[in-house]
């Protein structure tokens, strides 16, 4: 069955000229991969504002918390739990993505967390296969090294300054804060539709 149509002036049109099912039905993916890499780039520039300002932004809120305690005369437990890794410092950066994304509106800095789990992952993959004390299980080492709760622990990751949580934790959960922060401030703000996330797709990343 051939589709034909009306020509003007009694031209005849050709049979290539018809347009099939296909072409009819077709949807324009042209631009795939620029949409793509356009999210990708997007994900990137949230996730250095995440891990960089992030853990940057919960170093000072974490000193200014001290100072406060330290002035009103805390000490122990609560003092030590303003400059914990686990402290409420950590969700710091969750401010700064609601505001960032608040404004920005980038649907690609809800996933800042997978970076930050994969840069996490290289920590454990990283003290892992380091050397460690011979009295500690792996297990022991690991969340010595990358989760210290007590001064116990404290102690036992002395030997390395306790940078595990500096250099690896903090990221990671600024990243998880960042991408919560960011999804917040992406729903405060759903009544305005972002001028760059118009993927029109469901993507293998699912974005949109």
């Amino acid at each position: 069955m051939t589709f034909g149509r009306l020509a003007p002036c009694g031209v005849t049109l050709k049979k290539e000229d018809s347009p099939s099912i296909g072409t009819l039905f077709r949807r324009d993916t042209s631009n795939a991969g620029g949409e793509l890499t356009n999210i990708l780039k997007r994900l990137v520039e949230h996730t250095a504002i995440a891990i960089a300002g992030g853990v940057i932004f919960s170093m000072l809120a974490g000193l200014a918390f001290d100072g406060v305690l330290c002035a009103l005369g805390s000490e122990g437990t609560i003092r030590r739990l303003a400059s914990a890794w686990y402290g409420p410092a950590i969700w710091w950066p969750g401010t700064l993505g609601f505001f960032v994304n608040r404004r920005m509106l980038h649907r690609a800095a809800c996933f800042v967390w997978l970076p930050g789990l994969v840069w996490l992952a290289l920590g454990i993959l990283s003290i892992a296969t380091s050397w460690g004390p011979v009295e500690m299980s792996s297990m022991t080492h690991l969340r010595v090294e990358l989760f210290p709760m007590t001064r116990s622990d404290y102690d036992g990751c002395a030997l390395n300054q306790c940078l595990g949580p500096l250099l690896w934790t903090w990221p990671a959960l600024s990243a998880v804060t960042y991408s919560i922060g960011a999804a917040l401030g992406l729903l405060s703000q759903s009544d305005r539709r972002s001028a760059y996330d118009h993927f029109e797709y469901l993507t293998i990343l699912s974005l949109k």
